[in-house]
């Protein structure tokens, strides 16, 4: 079983740098490689380092509403100590092609920092809730209230979803899981040699997920309490994904590109949320594509490949202190750090 699940973590590995690989080449040899070495050269480093610096502060942000999440459920972390566990999860997001992505490295390493394991886990993914429902909210406000005078082209949404079909399907799979589940549990039910193992782990399974569950339920309460606390942490949202959004228009205004700033607010969310998807290691050459595509749509195509390409290397740049931080034990509390041999 051991082995069958090592073999299946490899091909998954596999399959996400072959992804990876062969989406950003066919990116840089689809735009012209000499082209982009060119517009590369061609960019004001003072540009290029603000724009960094704009990252980083907005990093900085997210671990700060990160810490206010974790304030509410009355665990006391350091920032120092958070900001070492964003960097590291930033660092497996983008650097690792591992199916644990840098939020569950978060979690399960910030529960070594506090007694509250099943909170500060918590905090992560409320936070993760947060950033995305913040980044949805940054397409859809850009898109709506920021006017775009002069802009050749509108981007247009269509909203013609068919819910009641959406509905039937996913009530379809979500009963089909049930079923699934169901036999799954009849068989070591009636089989005389699985169901030792059903009775153990399931009072186990049982056990356990009434703690968890009632600690969930506490926790979410705590939130539910705090809406001034959620507001804060939207704010910080909005706040940390501008200075990124900022500093990307600030490269495509160098590169003289002629898009207003309108659309990066639109397409660069747009891209993250791309990026996401497990499909590519960091969302490399996926998210290149996409940011690409959404461009041409309001006709803009020159310099973006290398626009793109900027904002890959500032993600590169940005998750490198993960690795020393991982390397030195930084993200352990000073209590499980090995001391150095002499």
């Amino acid at each position: 079983m051991a082995q069958n699940n090592k073999k299946n973590r490899h091909l998954s590995h596999l399959i996400r740098i072959t992804v990876a690989v062969g989406a950003f080449l066919y990116f840089v040899i689809q735009n012209n490689p000499k082209s982009i070495i060119s517009d590369f050269a061609g960019l004001n480093k003072v540009i290029f380092a603000i724009a960094l610096g704009l990252f980083v502060a907005g990093q900085l942000l997210f671990v700060l509403r990160w810490l206010t999440l974790l304030r509410t459920q009355g665990i006391h972390i350091n920032y120092i100590p958070a900001l070492k566990l964003h960097f590291l999860g930033l660092f497996y997001n983008n650097c690792l092609p591992g199916s644990v992505g840098g939020d569950a490295i978060r979690a399960w390493y910030v529960t070594m920092h506090t007694e509250k394991k099943i909170e500060a886990a918590l905090s992560v993914f409320v936070d993760r809730a947060i950033g995305l429902f913040g980044t949805f909210a940054i397409i859809f406000l850009s898109y709506w209230l920021i006017p775009a005078k002069g802009a050749e082209t509108e981007l247009q949404f269509t909203a013609n979803f068919d819910f009641a079909s959406l509905a039937i399907k996913a009530s379809i799979a979500l009963a089909a899981l049930i079923l699934l589940v169901a036999a799954v549990l009849a068989v070591m039910y009636f089989n005389k040699k699985l169901r030792p193992i059903l009775y153990k782990y399931g009072l186990v399974f049982a056990m356990k997920w009434k703690f968890w569950l009632g600690r969930i339920m506490t926790a979410v309460k705590i939130y539910c309490t705090k809406p001034f606390t959620i507001l804060l942490a939207i704010i910080l949202t909005f706040m940390c994904q501008s200075l990124a959004i900022i500093g990307f228009w600030l490269i495509g205004r160098n590169l003289g590109i002629e898009a207003h700033i309108k659309y990066y607010f639109v397409f660069f969310p747009m891209s993250w949320i791309i990026g996401v998807i497990p499909i590519s290691v960091g969302g490399a050459g996926v998210m290149e594509i996409g940011i690409q595509g959404m461009f041409k749509v309001i006709g803009v195509t020159e310099k973006i490949p290398t626009l793109a390409l900027a904002q890959r290397l500032i993600w590169i740049i940005t998750s490198l202190p993960g690795i020393v931080i991982h390397l030195a034990g930084k993200h352990l509390p000073e209590s499980q750090r090995l001391e150095p041999s002499n």
